[in-house]
């Protein structure tokens, strides 16, 4: 069996300065995801998350999504606690001065005479797509309507940008963000990781790359066992028979993970802390015509079914993290499977060059 040679070694997943490097040049060089745009349901609507050290907020003000830098112009408090939350103002805690939604300063207290001009929470760049809300924290990407067009025509079936979310969940990692991502980006663990919780029912050797044709994403297609799909009622709307059986994994890079069956769809948000360590948050999302199939108890349902899988990849993810800060594997070879992984090593190190 041939090997694809990737252009990432070892030591990048556990050099300090590596990861700093890629802050920089990767993360805050690309498009980032925040939120689902329904999470933001009414003026006032907010959703804060910290990205690789960046505190940023998503506003919904009015008919209008923003993403405001969340920090004070004050003395650079953070205003919000990362989750979601709502108010027709912005106010930091610490001495209580407060923005508007588009980010302008209302006021300041016991501050009559002192000049307060352009102090605001900067506006950071941000796009919906696919019914996410993504920021660009350095302003210069590619628009992502541009980048992942090959993405959005292959996630068109499953009509990702209708999605409303139905729960989340957090989990804390210690690994690096990259063995999450390329844990996510190939199928083939399920023969080892998966072998009796997703294996049995999307077998490994049923998956379908699809090309990217260089983009910076990757997709695969996962047959499922007749039987799996459930009945033709319960698909989201458009799902055509010869779909209903595939499982949808895919990766919008750096750091957008997600897939989806017949029924309902699921993303993984990853938040880099540092080198070895970051968080994931599991959301599960259905199509909203079919909102009322979905109770407390089949919620529940799913996020423990889905959250025992993620268990699965938490402790392998750990093993791997493990053996690369060993310094005894110095370079990786990849099965056929895995091509996606070469394809995001070179992405990453692409990046890092420009």
């Amino acid at each position: 069996m041939s090997t694809l040679v990737p252009s990432l070694v070892p030591r990048h997943y556990v050099d300090p300065g590596v990861y700093a490097r890629e802050v920089e040049s990767v993360l805050a060089a690309n498009w980032l995801p925040v939120c689902r745009v329904d999470q933001l349901e009414r003026s006032g609507s907010r959703m804060a998350v910290t990205l690789a050290g960046r505190p940023v907020v998503a506003v919904r003000d009015g008919d209008s999504v923003r993403v405001l830098a969340n920090v004070c112009a004050h003395r650079g408090s953070m205003l919000l606690d990362d989750g979601a939350g709502s108010g027709s103002t912005l106010v930091c805690p610490y001495h209580r001065w407060s923005y508007r939604l588009d980010g302008s300063l209302i006021g300041a207290p016991l501050s009559d005479g002192a000049a307060f001009e352009g102090a605001c929470l900067p506006a950071l760049r941000h796009a919906i797509w696919e019914g996410f809300v993504l920021v660009n924290l350095s302003g210069d990407a590619p628009e992502p309507a541009e980048q992942m067009a090959g993405l959005s025509d292959e996630l068109a079936p499953w009509r990702w940008s209708e999605m409303v979310t139905v729960a989340s969940k957090p989990f804390q990692s210690t690994w690096n963000w990259k063995v999450m991502v390329e844990n996510w980006i190939e199928c083939y663990h399920h023969l080892g990781t998966h072998r009796e919780s997703v294996e049995p029912y999307q077998p490994s050797r049923t998956t379908r790359i699809v090309d990217s044709a260089g983009g910076p994403w990757s997709a695969m297609i996962v047959d499922s066992l007749d039987g799996v799909e459930g009945p033709a009622e319960e698909w989201m709307p458009g799902i055509e028979p010869d779909r209903s059986t595939h499982l949808s994994v895919w990766g919008a890079f750096p750091l957008l993970l997600g897939g989806s069956v017949s029924r309902y769809g699921f993303w993984l948000q990853v938040l880099p802390i540092d080198v070895d360590r970051h968080d994931v948050i599991w959301h599960l999302v259905v199509h909203p015509s079919q909102r009322d199939r979905f109770d407390a108890d089949e919620v529940s349902r799913l996020m423990e079914m889905l959250g025992g899988v993620h268990a699965e990849d938490m402790a392998a993810c750990a093993r791997v993290q493990t053996g690369l800060a060993s310094g005894l594997i110095h370079e990786f070879r990849l099965a056929p499977l895995e091509s996606t992984i070469a394809d995001f090593q070179r992405w990453v190190v692409a990046q890092l060059g420009r």
